[in-house]
């Protein structure tokens, strides 16, 4: 059954507050001892901390004034170590379907939270080899996997001071070129004739150049998929890390690239499937859809309850579904917290609990899903 898609123009005052970004986009962070929580919401347990001055990298812009952002270095998740085969080169293979990876967290051994299922034969990066009786691994954060943080505590600039202070770093090390060819680190007045190979320096320039080169790659296919994915390419970054891949010059190298290759192969796979749900012929569609009973509107066991549809809107960070009454009446928007799929039931009638908050600018009530619940609605 095709999706029915709600048209909201969210061009109210404030609501263009976030439109006219590209995402993702660079941010710093403005305080010391800043969070990063497992999801948007003070009720998702930290996973590290980021002093001001931080660098992030802002997917999204979610309800209640969390934005996703790209795990921060030094980020991981688990997995539970009977669901790999563990490789050489600091790889593993998935081995099972629909397998999950957890949020893990520096502060304690809490893994609770998750975003996302791996395929099976997907490989992952293993950040540590696991001892013979750790019953988990721990790998690098796969792919559509993100942090949160409040926007608050966050601006597009480096602060002032920090800025000037990179400024003046900047101005007193710098290498140029001395006599005889020699590459000599200098500050203000030249230091001590301490010379580097340029020959050693070129080749170190160029390994790390394909290193960038591979995790620009790798942030590129991250942003492919946080979009729509009926608008998923990957041609371009296919023949490019193809290339990144014949290039590499040692096991590093080609376990990043062959990790990105199966990366992208496994969203292409994704992205058929979904295009031939969509390419399947149109079911008939229902003459009247059924009426809420009045007692479900009142029961306290949920925080929301209707028909889930879908949400298109202009607005960045906005709602990504409704929940409708039998005429198609906006009760409240909904939201997916991570590890939650809600996509199986759209066009059904569900109940929903989780962390609730208001939309001013919608009217609304905003509810961050935890728990669903497929109501059994008899069509009148």
């Amino acid at each position: 059954m095709r999706w029915q898609f709600i048209f909201i123009l969210c061009c109210l005052v404030g609501a263009p507050r976030a439109m006219g970004l590209e995402f993702p986009y660079e941010a710093y962070v403005n305080s010391d001892d800043v969070y990063v929580r497992s999801g948007p919401a003070r009720d998702y347990y930290p996973t590290d901390k980021l002093d001001r001055g931080a660098k992030i990298e802002v997917y999204r812009h979610d309800p209640g004034g969390w934005l996703a952002i790209r795990p921060p270095e030094g980020s991981y998740s688990w997995v539970s170590r009977r669901h790999l085969d563990l490789e050489a080169e600091d790889l593993a293979t998935v081995n099972t379907d629909r397998v999950v990876a957890r949020v893990g967290s520096t502060f304690s051994d809490v893994r609770d939270v998750i975003q996302v299922r791996l395929d099976r034969d997907e490989r992952v990066a293993l950040l540590e080899r696991p001892a013979e009786d750790s019953p988990w691994c721990k790998i690098a954060p796969p792919s559509g996997e993100f942090r949160w943080i409040f926007a608050k505590y966050v601006e597009r600039k480096l602060p002032g001071d920090l800025a000037a202070d990179e400024r003046e770093a900047r101005d007193s090390d710098v290498y140029r070129e001395a006599p005889g060819g020699d590459v000599r680190l200098t500050g203000g007045e030249e230091r001590t004739d301490t010379a580097v190979d340029p020959q050693v320096w070129a080749e170190s320039v160029e390994d790390l150049e394909r290193l960038r080169q591979l995790e620009r790659l790798d942030m590129e296919l991250s942003e492919v998929v946080a979009g729509d994915i009926t608008q998923w390419t990957f041609e371009g970054l296919h023949e490019q890390a193809e290339f990144a891949l014949r290039a590499a010059q040692d096991s590093l190298e080609r376990g990043r690239a062959r990790l990105l290759l199966d990366k992208i192969a496994r969203f292409e796979d994704i992205k058929r499937r979904h295009d031939a749900l969509e390419n399947r012929p149109q079911e008939a569609q229902p003459a009247r859809a059924p009426s809420l009973p009045p007692e479900l509107l009142t029961d306290k066991r949920y925080d929301g309850v209707g028909r889930l549809s879908p949400v298109v809107s202009q607005q960045t960070g906005g709602p990504q579904y409704a929940l409708l009454d039998a005429s198609g009446e906006v009760l409240s928007f909904v939201t997916p917290a991570p590890g939650v799929n809600l996509r199986p039931y759209v066009d059904k009638y569900i109940g929903v609990s989780g962390q609730r908050g208001y939309l001013p600018d919608q009217r609304r009530q905003h509810v961050s899903v935890q728990r669903v619940s497929l109501l059994d609605v008899e069509r009148r």
